[in-house]
């Protein structure tokens, strides 16, 4: 029996953030709205590719611990204090690839960081070529939902078609 590789999509959150120019100005006030907006656009990826997502956000210059959380099926992991986001991901990719059990994808824009992962064996995808994957993604959902709206039937209840045209002239105010 073969054994399916495990997927994984790492993107570097804050080099996604500063890749979106809208995101960025909005991060200058404050960054909760701007990662839960990346965070919501991966979660909608998610639902299209089949991969695992981690997305990593750094808390350098922040007193604390590492933290996961879950974010509609997102790992979201923030860096413990004087970790940054890329030194993370290079111990993940260090630990978890293995070129016959995972395939790693790294998001990011950092060139250093982009030598550092392809020597570990890990793929790399620019922050702004994954903006064309989330919207190309966001496309085709939408495009879906409007293809399962379109085949279902416009009214809920079974009313034979006299009734309804005797129900719209009522409508229409023609009695």
């Amino acid at each position: 029996m073969r054994r399916k590789k495990r997927r994984i999509l790492i993107v570097d959150g804050y080099n996604l953030l500063g890749a979106d120019p809208e995101l960025h100005k909005e991060s200058l006030q404050s960054l909760q709205l701007p990662r839960e907006k990346i965070l919501a656009a991966l979660a909608e990826y998610q639902s299209v590719v089949n991969q695992e997502i981690i997305c990593v956000f750094d808390a350098y210059e922040v007193r604390s611990k590492e933290s996961v959380r879950d974010f509609h099926g997102v790992t979201v992991v923030y860096t413990k204090e004087k970790e940054t986001a890329d030194e993370y991901i290079e111990r993940f990719v260090h630990d978890h690839y293995h070129p016959h059990l995972s395939e790693i994808s790294v998001v990011t824009s950092d060139l250093t960081e982009q030598n550092a992962i392809f020597a570990l064996g890990a793929y790399r995808i620019s922050s702004r070529e994954m903006w064309l994957n989330l919207a190309e993604a966001e496309k085709n959902i939408s495009e879906k939902i409007d293809a399962i709206n379109e085949k279902m039937p416009r009214q809920k209840l079974d009313i034979r078609q006299d009734v309804q045209a005797k129900l719209e002239k009522w409508r229409r105010g023609r009695f």
